[in-house]
């Protein structure tokens, strides 16, 4: 179990545990049952979530905290909240892992010291170099304006993180390029850490790889 979850009972401080943590860094809340079999396969991804981006859970057994549950008006489960700056940012039903991923990414744009573990494969720090694969520089296009057809990607290795702004009708290639160029390594791969997506295809275009406008993607080494 990840060090950063919490199994919230009555005896704990709800505005200390959510609302004050909050404050710093986003806090999620999952509401669950031990009896609901769409909670036993969400709780562990978000856990297994929680331990890889070092956000902050409160599980929370609506049998065993019913006054807070009213307070929610939880009436279906898993329900999930999400938390930041002391307000609710999104919340959602079901075993969703297309919103989870939505929240995922909001975490991970909006935390202030990332403390999950590393991305890379292979093991050992690689070294960095902010000229390396000068020879791909063309391969690299220029940063566009902010506008609907552009891609806000971040990108995480070694526990850093980093991004910017691409075309839709860039490539992936072209993105690879680009992250090559920041962290000095030739072999990368890039991937979506919750669900796992690999984006191997490096003449497909941004409109058609899948991506959302706002991407968190994994840098590992092959």
């Amino acid at each position: 179990m990840s060090k950063n979850v919490l199994h919230f009972s009555p005896k704990d401080n709800f505005d200390k545990e959510v609302i004050q943590a909050s404050n710093k860094n986003p806090v999620v809340l999952d509401f669950f049952a031990t009896w609901c079999g769409p909670c036993r396969k969400l709780s562990p991804l978000l856990e297994e979530a929680s331990s890889k981006h070092g956000f902050k859970l409160i599980v929370i057994d609506v049998d065993k905290n019913k006054e807070l549950s009213n307070q929610f008006n939880i009436s279906s489960i898993p329900h999930v909240f999400l938390y930041h700056k002391g307000k609710e940012i999104m919340q959602f039903l079901g075993l969703d892992t297309k919103k989870l991923q939505e929240m995922i990414n909001y975490i991970t744009k909006n935390t202030n010291k990332f403390s999950g573990l590393g991305v890379s494969v292979g093991g050992g720090n690689a070294p960095k170099a902010k000229n390396y694969y000068s020879k791909e520089s063309n391969d690299i296009p220029e940063e566009p304006p902010e506008s609907e057809d552009t891609y806000e990607l971040n990108f995480r290795y070694n526990n850093e993180t980093f991004g910017r702004r691409f075309l839709c009708v860039n490539t992936i290639g072209q993105v690879k390029s680009y992250v090559r160029s920041k962290i000095g390594v030739a072999n990368i791969s890039l991937f979506t850490p919750f669900p796992r997506k690999n984006y191997e295809d490096d003449n497909a275009i941004l409109l058609d790889a899948g991506l959302s406008k706002r991407e968190m993607l994994n840098v590992g080494l092959i």
